[in-house]
């Protein structure tokens, strides 16, 4: 059972920045400090069930009661969460209703450190497509966990942007469950200033599941971050991607690990991924781990990793046609992270996210 204590609410102001961002769009939500300050959803998700934890867990005391045992991780970060949220969202999408417009969740951090816990739940013939921005103000340590179930033949668009500063700590716990026919396309960009863990664990668990897991991310000054993907066929005939794009600039020190793992007897399953990532420090750290854990024969699958500089012939071309090295080389970075822009449903995140890694490769 999760232990959930929401604190008190230091004040209830919006800042600027989110509320710039969110203005232009429609179906927001933002959660600051485990307190939802503002709500605004179309009659489309009218019959959507998304509460905070304090009526969730009253409403869908059922689940909550078997919580434990629904992802069985040995991480300490993941049970802490479990035992000290203070912040939980929950989300629920009926038995056959398909939710054609992005719903978008802004959680704040400012006052207290934060342990978010959010659920999302699609049942049969069900589609979400849902995007999370996450942000700090103060100084905090912060603990995230998302736990997806994605039902017979439902679809799961996940995406997100985090915007973490220098004073905060950050441990992200990804979870997805997929059944039979059921899709789960998980798509982050990670654009912090913070030290960074991250974890994405996607659980094929039904035959013909589908999964994608693609991480974007920059790091730079002294920062370092690791990004976790496992996907894990526990069901014959699934698909698993995994693909990774970063740049280390500056001191930093940058990681990925990728692990596509297909057990015993889960025949005709794919996992694939890649790795692609740019050096822009000369004492920068990018390294890429990818693995393959297969205990099947009857299998395809397939990693690959592309490290290095600058490709000096782009550069060249570049400046030749008048622009500086260094606006040579944002335009660059800018090309090699647009699949991230593909996710951002307003002008105003693009720019956001595109500003962001402006600063990262000063």
């Amino acid at each position: 059972m999760i232990k959930y204590n929401k604190p008190v609410l230091s004040n209830d102001t919006i800042f600027d920045k989110i509320n710039t961002l969110s203005s232009k769009l429609s179906n927001v939500l933002i959660i600051k400090d485990g307190h939802i300050l503002y709500k605004n959803l179309e009659d489309e998700y009218n019959d959507i069930y998304i509460k905070s934890y304090d009526e969730a867990m009253t409403d869908k005391a059922d689940f909550f009661d078997q919580t434990k045992e629904l992802y069985e991780l040995d991480d300490d970060a993941y049970q802490y969460n479990l035992e000290n949220v203070n912040s939980g969202l929950f989300i629920h999408v009926p038995k056959n209703k398909v939710v054609a417009e992005q719903l978008h969740i802004f959680y704040i951090q400012e006052s207290v450190d934060l342990v978010q816990n959010t659920t999302i739940i699609l049942d049969e013939s069900s589609e979400l497509k849902y995007f999370e921005y996450l942000y700090n103000e103060g100084q905090a340590s912060i603990n995230y966990v998302n736990n997806s179930f994605v039902k017979e033949n439902a679809k799961l668009e996940y995406s997100g942007l985090s915007l973490f500063n220098k004073k905060a700590v950050i441990n992200v716990t990804r979870n997805s469950s997929v059944a039979r026919y059921g899709t789960s396309s998980i798509r982050i960009a990670e654009v912090n200033d913070s030290i960074t863990e991250t974890k994405t664990n996607v659980y094929l668990q039904g035959k013909y599941a589908y999964a994608e897991a693609k991480t974007i991310a920059i790091t730079s000054g002294v920062q370092s971050a690791k990004f976790r993907q496992l996907i894990e066929h526990q069901a014959p005939e699934t698909e698993g991607y995994i693909e990774n794009y970063g740049v280390s600039n500056h001191e930093s020190a940058l990681e990925f690990e990728g692990v596509g793992k297909i057990n015993k007897f889960m025949k005709h399953s794919i996992a694939r991924q890649s790795n692609n990532g740019i050096v822009l420090g000369k004492k920068a750290q990018l390294d890429a781990n990818p693995l393959l854990l297969i205990d099947e024969f009857d299998v395809e699958a397939s990693h690959g990793a592309a490290i290095g500089k600058i490709d000096e012939e782009q550069l060249y071309y570049l400046m030749s046609r008048g622009l500086s090295t260094r606006d040579a080389e944002r335009l660059i970075i800018s090309g090699f992270l647009s699949p991230v822009l593909e996710v951002l449903s307003s002008d105003e995140l693009k720019e956001d996210f595109k500003n962001q890694v402006q600063n990262k490769t000063l």
